[in-house]
């Protein structure tokens, strides 16, 4: 088969980590492989890297693909649009970012495929009665592998994650003080790398949420769901199912994790968590069936019919969340010029109060310049320099006599 892998941004996020990894399988398999990607950044690197082909907006046109895998409604409409009788096959992977969705449009979309049962129950929500089919995340088990068994003492854990928050952050950082951990971090702001797999080998504990937890699961460590969203600790056989089906989310089990309790979870780490987390990615994870289910999906898809002439609603609701979008900027914005205004009074304060702790110091050090030079003008200043002039000489002579 030809196939078509599509997204709109090709970076380093979860869902291209998906894209790829299903490529690399589609290709081992044989088939013909090509991705398109409007906006590419580290994701298009790993992609040469491993042979995959890439293509721009102009090899679409007339291209002759036998299906498309797509990620999000801008790529799917676009695809739709060029490739009018390519029929798709769409992967959500989020509850919540709207873009992410399918276009509400009959004909281009034949299946939508989620990777856990929260996602698919916000597909099924749709006015769209499209196929929803669940299949599970898929981890390539042979490039995510153990590298070395785990002590039996944790020395550090690692961060993944590129949207991490400034308050649990902090609080992530108390807990991992009070259990005698080394906190490192990968991923955002942090710095993002196209292959993370060396910073989780030199780890025991991975901390994060949805492809990290599993990729570290893969690679043998034991593995604490916490992030952005919340956390559901740590994943054991019985905490999986539930962790599983809500796609390591954080918000399988609706606990709240304080400090207090981060602490003496990470303090229960276990090294028998790394062969099991490797056990349970080996018999439900494996990217090489995924793959498979998938291309069973592909044959079941039909060519699309006819694009409607004047699809009005999807164009009407497309302009509502791009009026959302711009509300959103516009109090960022306000926002924005606030908190310069507040940084800019804290800088001219904080300049204000140099400028005048250096005129104090100056003011101090003259007044005690014109002290000195006064008491030095005096007349019993004068008559007792030549006294002054000998005393280092009797104080020399007395270190002599007191040395043996």
């Amino acid at each position: 088969m030809r196939l078509l892998l599509a997204t709109n941004h090709l970076g380093l996020g979860g869902s291209e980590s998906y894209l790829l990894t299903v490529a690399e399988q589609f290709d081992r398999l044989g088939h013909e492989v090509e991705i398109y990607a409007p906006e590419r950044g580290g994701g298009a690197e790993v992609a040469a890297e491993r042979n995959l082909a890439l293509i721009g907006e102009a090899d679409l046109e007339g291209g002759e693909f036998d299906a498309a895998l797509v990620q999000d409604a801008g790529v799917s409409l676009q695809i739709a649009d060029r490739c009018p009788e390519t029929p798709q096959l769409f992967i959500a992977h989020s509850a919540k970012f709207d873009l992410q969705a399918p276009p509400r449009l009959a004909g281009p979309v034949g299946t939508i495929v989620t990777m856990n049962d929260r996602v698919a129950r916000r597909m099924r929500s749709f006015a769209t009665g499209i196929e929803v089919v669940r299949l599970r995340q898929p981890i390539d088990t042979e490039r995510f592998t153990p590298r070395g068994s785990l002590p039996a003492e944790a020395r550090s854990a690692l961060l993944l994650s590129n949207t991490p928050n400034a308050d649990r952050l902090e609080m992530l950082e108390g807990a991992c003080v009070k259990a005698g951990l080394e906190l490192k971090r990968l991923g955002g702001l942090s710095g993002q790398t196209t292959d993370i797999r060396p910073a989780v080998a030199g780890t025991e504990i991975v901390i994060g949420y949805g492809r990290s937890i599993l990729e570290a699961m893969a690679c043998g460590r034991a593995a604490y769901v916490y992030d952005w969203k919340g956390g559901d600790g740590w994943v054991t056989p019985e905490s999986y199912p539930a962790i599983e089906a809500d796609g390591f989310a954080g918000s399988a089990e609706g606990e709240i994790l304080d400090a207090v309790r981060l602490a003496e979870d990470l303090r229960l780490y276990s090294a028998a968590m790394g062969p099991v987390n490797h056990d349970l990615v080996m018999a439900n994870h494996k990217a090489s069936e995924h793959a498979e289910q998938l291309l069973e999906l592909f044959g079941r898809l039909a060519t699309p019919p006819p694009r409607p002439p004047a699809p009005l609603q999807e164009m009407a609701r497309l302009v509502r969340l791009e009026w959302r979008a711009r509300v959103d900027i516009h109090s960022l914005v306000h926002e924005n010029a606030h908190l310069r205004g507040l940084l800019a009074e804290s800088e001219r304060k904080a300049i204000e109060a140099h400028e005048e702790a250096r005129r104090h110091a100056e003011a101090a050090a003259r007044v005690g310049r014109e002290t000195a030079d006064a008491y030095e003008s005096t007349l019993s200043w004068r008559l007792t320099r030549p006294v002054r002039a000998i005393a280092p000489l009797f104080r020399r002579a007395g270190r002599r006599r007191r040395s043996p």
